[in-house]
């Protein structure tokens, strides 16, 4: 599909729900619109390329210079040349892995004359870290074969038996500093053993972190690190009367600037010691990972909500929130019929860019900070109006918000335990958080430690970025 296929079809779906009674767009729709749009985002980004700028080719310049360095770090690790490598173009995963064939042909069990195939190591490899995965208590999928006996060694036996399996004769007689000093490289099997079970740790705790900007942001994409200037939908004229034989008039859609998005890298280094290894330590690998992993999204989660509360600038000169804006509740006050019909009330209000449609902008999310939380909800989840005497009177709102606490609200401003928001569905959300490709999980990469240095390395890190998108599409109340 075109992009202006794509985008009639985002219409249609649209017209649809609206000709259906105004209601809300349905799970399958939802999807739908959001891969269209995506796909939208993705192309406009494509058409928008330009040459690389002086930045792109220091970049470039950077990583080329990294990339040599590490392979020839690697390479005479092994006695191996480098300038082969380097001048071939090969990344240093393919240089590893070309490493790692090598060294495993090499090494072959003299007490049985039979090498130990790849595929048992890879057995013994996954069994392992299920069974170190297992010992520090992160609950795992289904089990290999091997891997509820395997959670019973220690960490030193993990190393000699790897090392065993490499072929090393007098792996059980090493001294604890010379077992770690076999697994300094990002080849040997131990380890890649420790590396699975602290991804598995990572990404269970990513997932499972107490975050709530999700709910209600708009998720997107983006292909490179390149300024994107996104534009606002405006509208179109009016059908005008044709009389008969008459022409038809030309007509140029209205619309106007909007935000420009752009992704930033944020990222962190740990290292488990070589005390952590001789101690037998494996709280190490229950904890450290989870505490990056739970600190990554809740750094998303707070920049979020920092953006959406400190009320910045955006493309236009003035503030998100902004009396111009028609996005500020006129009179403070806690949730109420009367505060929260204002907020809806403004939202329905908001004129299209370059025209003075109204946009009747449903209100879908009540945002508050936590010292709210139990009277919005209380509020919304009453059928009848809790600030009248009358008990028969209706509460028209009942049930028709989610109501959202985080507590970064209430810390991200002087006034931020009164201050509280209205906002439309995650279509139309006033905040857009963009992931590099869609990645929204963070790369963690384990690394061969430097020169002088015992331990194993992990980089973690990601590339997001966080934009106000809309301000029709948001009401703040200042509270009282």
């Amino acid at each position: 599909m075109t992009l202006a296929q794509k985008l009639a079809r985002q219409q249609e779906i649209i017209n649809k729900a609206k000709a259906e009674g105004q209601r809300a767009l349905s799970t399958e729709e939802q999807r739908e619109f959001d891969e269209l749009q995506t796909d939208i985002d993705a192309m406009r980004s494509a058409s928008n390329n330009h040459l690389p700028s002086k930045e792109d080719n220091s970049r470039a310049i950077e990583a080329e210079r990294e990339r040599a360095a590490e392979i020839t770090t690697l390479c005479r690790e092994f006695g191996i040349e480098s300038d082969e490598y380097i001048r071939g173009g090969q990344s240093v995963d393919e240089v590893r892995k070309f490493i790692l064939e090598k060294e495993m042909k090499a090494r072959k069990p003299q007490s049985s004359g039979v090498q130990m195939g790849m595929d048992e190591r890879d057995k013994f490899r996954d069994a392992a870290s299920q069974g170190l995965a297992l010992r520090v208590g992160v609950g795992i999928g289904k089990l290999v074969e091997g891997s509820n006996e395997l959670r019973n060694l220690s960490l030193k036996e993990l190393a000699k038996e790897s090392l065993r399996l490499e072929g090393v004769e007098n792996a059980y007689r090493l001294s604890e500093d010379d077992l770690l000093r076999q697994h300094l490289t990002p080849t040997s099997l131990f380890t890649n053993i420790i590396d699975m079970t602290a991804r598995q740790v990572f990404e269970k705790a990513y997932t499972e972190a107490q975050t709530t900007y999700q709910e209600w942001t708009k998720r997107g994409t983006l292909t490179d690190f390149r300024p994107t200037k996104a534009y606002q939908v405006g509208t179109a004229g009016e059908l005008l009367l044709v009389p008969e034989t008459g022409e038809l008039k030309h007509d140029n859609p209205n619309g106007a600037e909007g935000p420009t998005r752009q992704l930033l890298t944020f990222g962190r280094q740990f290292s488990m010691s070589r005390q952590a290894f001789i101690n037998d330590d494996v709280s190490f690998i229950e904890t450290l990972p989870a505490m990056y992993a739970q600190s990554a999204r809740l750094g998303i989660n707070r920049l979020v909500y920092q953006t959406l509360a400190k009320n910045p600038a955006i493309w236009d000169g003035k503030t998100l929130f902004h009396k111009d804006h028609g996005n500020l509740a006129p009179t403070g006050g806690v949730p109420s019929v009367a505060t929260l019909s204002e907020a809806r009330r403004l939202l329905r209000k908001q004129k299209a860019a370059g025209g003075d449609v109204n946009l009747n902008i449903p209100a879908r999310f009540m945002l508050v900070p936590t010292s709210l939380e139990t009277s919005a909800g209380q509020l919304v989840g009453s059928q009848v109006d809790p600030s009248q005497a009358n008990p028969n009177i209706q509460n028209p709102f009942y049930n028709q918000f989610t109501v959202i606490s985080d507590a970064e609200l209430d810390d991200a401003s002087v006034n931020g335990e009164k201050e509280w928001y209205v906002t439309a569905d995650k279509l139309r959300s006033p905040i857009q958080v963009d992931f590099l490709n869609g990645q929204d999980m963070p790369t963690i990469v384990m690394k061969q430690a430097p020169a002088g240095q015992l331990g194993f390395i992990w980089d973690i890190y990601m590339d997001y970025g966080v934009t106000v998108v809309d301000y029709r599409t948001a009401v703040k109340n200042s509270g009282q």
